[in-house]
């Protein structure tokens, strides 16, 4: 349950289709954030809002730019991004299934900081009007405390990245990296616990502020060491793994 919002892409344009009722309803009524919406107002919100999709690595937003919306993943993974001086991508969150990007909504121009917002999977997403949008936190309120404790929840994320490259080695931030995935997305099995759909090594790095190189490198040390495996994108941590990140303190 995330927020960012108001939308006016530079380059690439989101890829609209005529705005479907049903669809859009249904996306609104499977989102866990519209749960407390009375129906009649998640009706009125959907024959407003529009469905896009996008491919992998295609832009969404640079540079603050929006289209005056806020946006709902529905399908997909989108990563919220900001390049460094060296012009190396530095993800400062993530946004999956089910979250709300809607902070610009709350800004009058409808502007943010220069980060980019780009899919990093096949996604797609659901465009709520910035006023329709506004209208209805008016009408549950609700809504809004919890628009303030999400906010809240990712800025204490955003200062533990921060945090993280100013006082950890690249190997300590991958491996609690990886713990926080397997607690967010991994699955109990017999060999460990398994993501079925990991980040790549590219997106892996970036999350952690380092180059794919170094990211290879230590994920096929690991792997030799039986900690980790990869195949395809399940990756599969062993026991040992939490094991090394509790004896580090980052269990």
């Amino acid at each position: 349950m995330n927020a960012i919002a108001s939308l006016r892409t530079e380059g690439v344009v989101p890829q609209q289709r005529e705005p479907s009722f049903h669809p859009a309803l249904s996306a609104l009524r499977n989102s866990t954030w519209f749960n407390g919406f009375p129906q009649n107002l998640l009706g009125a919100l959907s024959m407003n809002a529009s469905l896009s999709s996008y491919s992998a690595r295609q832009q969404v937003v640079w540079e603050g730019r929006w289209v005056g919306a806020a946006v709902l993943v529905v399908k997909g993974c989108l990563r919220s991004v900001r390049r460094t001086d060296s012009s190396r991508e530095l993800t400062l969150e993530t946004f999956r299934p089910g979250d709300l990007i809607a902070d610009a909504v709350l800004f009058p121009d409808g502007t943010l900081s220069g980060d980019g917002l780009v899919a990093a999977e096949t996604s797609l997403l659901l465009f709520i009007q910035r006023e329709e949008f506004l209208s209805a936190l008016a009408a549950v309120p609700q809504a809004s405390l919890a628009l303030i404790r999400d906010l809240e929840r990712r800025l204490n994320r955003v200062k533990l990245l921060a945090s993280g490259l100013a006082t950890s080695d690249v190997e300590s931030r991958l491996y609690r990296l990886l713990f926080h995935l397997a607690q967010d997305e991994g699955q109990a099995a017999p060999e460990g616990t398994v993501i079925q759909r990991s980040p790549t090594q590219q997106d892996l790095a970036s999350r952690i502020g380092a180059c794919r190189e170094t990211v290879s490198r230590i994920v096929a040390d690991l792997s030799r060491q039986q900690i980790l495996s990869l195949d395809g994108r399940k990756l599969t941590l062993a026991p040992r793994f939490f094991e090394i990140a509790k004896s580090a303190g980052i269990a």
